[in-house]
């Protein structure tokens, strides 16, 4: 949005450094996802893991300028040193191998493994985030970490400054948990010379529970998103109105997103994930996007190889969320051996029905012009006639048809089945 918005290049970055994290399927599920919600870049992808060389460059070239230095301490000794500490969760690392001379680490580094750490300059580190305001820290908050491991891979901070600064990045625009990275990549910046992008970090998403968003809150991929029946446009919509001044209570077009997108009405506070709010677009979406379109999106939902008429999708749409919920509530429409509400079974009176059921199929049957308007007409006549309530009728008619206590106007219901299969449908149910 902000790239969009502001006339730039999206740049999509694939950061699989780390091989126990990165799988060929995350990858394209994270192609597949952004395809899906028709979010273009503009370059790339670019994968992390394919510019490894740069990276280490880039270490070595703080190691020449001062701004880094091997470490030659191992696993073994460190986790050693962190068990002294009464608390070792807050170790950092002691310096030990910062003090080495350049002519014994470059002797050293002949026959000993080694890592290079970065060398973080005394004083505060601090920006002005183009979404927060300033932000600081006092470098002795931030240990000297790790930018190339001794294995000779390059650690996340080193890897995103090197792919940054090669491909002219210019802002920096992510979640507020990687606030505690952007001082270490503003030292990495420092100690090469190169002036840093701006950064602007957005609040989290969370849960209703206001903890950070993860898979026990329920759905969270873009894929199990379009699995369930969500629409690609309502998530979009959904996303880009979290923590900004896009809070609209009907879906708008992407093109309109962008143009009402305003940076600098991003919220400071945490966004909630309210998945009832995201079906509440979704629903109201279906049920008023174009026919040919929403046919389109639900096909895929289908499984029957007879598919409902047009007046029947157009009818039950109006109450469906999802399409997979919409794929159900169709089901009756082409198939007669579909299974009832049993709560709504057990509502309905049966010696009404069977005083009365018949003469009301009878009164159906002489409706010549099968409308919405006749046959509520003949229902709530007959009704009146016989001291009923519309309801006495209308409650096992919605039964009868579709097998559930609630549905969109029974009239329109019994429209949008047609004469034929409405009044076959109601005389079955009454032999049983």
């Amino acid at each position: 949005l902000y790239a969009q918005k502001t006339g730039g290049k999206f740049v999509l970055r694939i950061e699989d450094t780390d091989e126990n994290r990165s799988t060929e399927e995350m990858t394209v599920a994270i192609l597949e996802g952004l395809d899906w919600l028709k979010i273009k870049w503009d370059e790339g992808p670019l994968f992390q893991s394919e510019r490894k060389k740069i990276h280490q460059d880039f270490a070595f070239q703080l190691l020449e300028r001062g701004f880094a230095y091997r470490c030659f301490c191992s696993k073994e000794e460190i986790e050693e040193r962190k068990k002294r500490l009464e608390n070792p969760a807050e170790w950092k690392y002691d310096k030990k191998c910062r003090a080495i001379s350049k002519e014994e680490s470059d002797k050293r580094a002949k026959t000993e493994e080694f890592a290079l750490r970065c060398r973080i300059p005394e004083g505060k580190i601090e920006w002005d985030d183009f979404v927060k305001g300033k932000i600081s820290f006092d470098s002795s908050e931030i240990e000297d970490f790790v930018i190339l491991r001794s294995d000779g891979s390059p650690t996340y901070n080193l890897s995103v400054v090197a792919d940054d600064s090669s491909l002219r990045i210019t802002h920096i625009l992510r979640g507020e948990d990687h606030i505690s990275n952007t001082p270490k990549q503003l030292a990495i910046y420092k100690g090469l010379g190169i002036e840093p992008p701006l950064f602007g970090h957005l609040p989290l998403i969370l849960g209703k529970d206001r903890k950070k968003l993860s898979k026990r809150h329920g759905t969270t991929s873009v894929t199990a998103f379009k699995k369930e029946g969500i629409l690609s446009l309502a998530l979009f919509n959904f996303l880009a109105s979290l923590g900004t001044n896009l809070e609209e209570e009907k879906c708008i077009s992407r093109e309109e997103i962008v143009k009402r997108f305003e940076i600098e009405k991003i919220k400071n506070s945490a966004s909630v994930f309210d998945y009832d709010k995201l079906l509440f677009l979704n629903g109201k979406l279906i049920s008023e996007m174009d026919l040919k379109e929403l046919k389109s999106e639900f096909k895929d939902f289908w499984e029957f190889q007879e598919f409902p008429e047009d007046k029947a999708l157009d009818v039950m749409r109006t109450r469906s969320k999802t399409l997979l919920e919409l794929a159900k509530d169709l089901i009756p429409f082409v198939k007669e051996d579909f299974k009832y509400d049993e709560s709504a079974v057990s509502k309905i009176d049966r010696e009404k029905i069977s005083q009365h059921f018949g003469e009301f199929i009878a009164r159906l049957e002489k409706i010549s012009e099968w409308k919405k308007d006749n046959i509520e007409e003949a229902l709530r006549g007959f009704a009146a006639e016989r001291g009923l309530k519309a309801k006495d009728l209308i409650h096992p008619s919605r039964l009868f048809l579709v097998g559930k206590g609630e549905s969109p106007s029974i009239f329109d219901v019994f429209y949008a089945m047609g004469k034929e299969k409405s009044l076959s449908r109601l005389k079955e149910a009454l032999i049983l």
